[in-house]
C-alpha cells in the first residue's frame, strides 16, 4: 500500500506572504478574513468540498461518491499563486475555521491566457446567508484583476440556482448563453447558465 503524502508542517505554509493577503484584502475585518488557500489548508478544504458535493449535487459537476475518496494533498496543486491567476480564496472566522472558498483558474493554451474561469463556490451550510459568497466573489475579482494579461473572468452556474445567479450579476457577471441538461443528478436535468465579467486594470 504506497503510503499517504504528508501535509506540510512548515509553519510558513499557514500563511500566504503579506503581499498575497494585501492583494486579496480581509472582507470584513473581525469576522470573516479572506486569503489565499495553501498547503497547509488541504484537509480542510477537502472537508468543506466533501460537503458541498454530498448537500448540493446539482450545483456542482463533480460528484460526491468519485471525490470522498480522494486524498486531501492531491488538490494542493490547485491553491497556486495569485500572480499566475491561478488561485484559491478561502473565508475563514476569527477562530481559523475556513467557511468558504472560490478557485480562479487561467486557461493554459496561448490563444486563451487573457481568460479565467471562476470554479469552485462552495459556502458551508452553517455559514450560508452571511454575505460569505458575495465576500469571495470580490475579492476574486479584484485578484484576478491585478494579473497581468488577464481581461476577462467565465463561469457556469445552475441555472435554477436563482440566488448565486443574482450574486454574481451583482458583482459585474453578464449572462451569454445556456447549456440545457448539462449535468443530469439522480435522472434530473439541470441547466448550466455561461457568464462572463471583463477585467479593468
Amino acid at each position: 500500500m504506497r503510503p499517504r503524502p504528508e501535509l506540510p508542517t512548515d509553519p510558513m505554509n499557514h500563511r500566504p506572504p503579506v503581499d498575497a493577503v494585501d492583494r486579496v484584502e480581509p472582507a470584513n475585518a473581525g469576522t470573516v478574513h479572506i486569503r489565499p488557500l495553501v498547503a497547509a489548508d488541504a484537509m480542510a478544504y477537502k472537508t468543506l468540498r466533501d460537503e458541498a458535493l454530498r448537500t448540493a449535487p446539482d450545483a456542482f459537476t463533480s460528484d460526491y461518491e468519485s471525490s470522498v475518496g480522494r486524498d486531501a494533498t492531491e488538490y494542493v496543486a490547485r491553491f497556486g499563486a495569485l500572480e499566475s491567476g491561478q488561485f484559491f480564496l478561502g473565508a475563514f472566522d476569527t477562530a481559523g475555521q475556513l467557511l468558504g472558498c472560490l478557485g480562479c483558474e487561467r486557461e493554459q493554451r496561448t490563444k486563451q491566457r487573457h481568460c479565467a474561469v471562476v470554479v469552485g463556490m462552495m459556502v458551508s451550510p452553517a455559514a450560508q446567508r452571511r454575505g460569505i459568497g458575495r465576500m469571495l466573489v470580490e475579492a476574486c475579482v479584484r485578484a484576478a484583476s491585478q494579473v497581468p494579461g488577464l481581461t476577462q473572468l467565465v463561469l457556469t452556474v445552475t441555472a435554477s440556482n436563482h440566488h448565486v445567479v443574482r450574486l454574481y450579476e451583482q458583482a459585474g457577471f453578464r449572462a451569454w448563453g445556456l447549456l440545457p441538461n448539462a449535468i443530469v443528478v439522480d435522472g434530473v436535468g439541470y441547466d448550466k447558465l455561461h457568464m462572463v465579467r471583463l477585467l479593468s486594470h
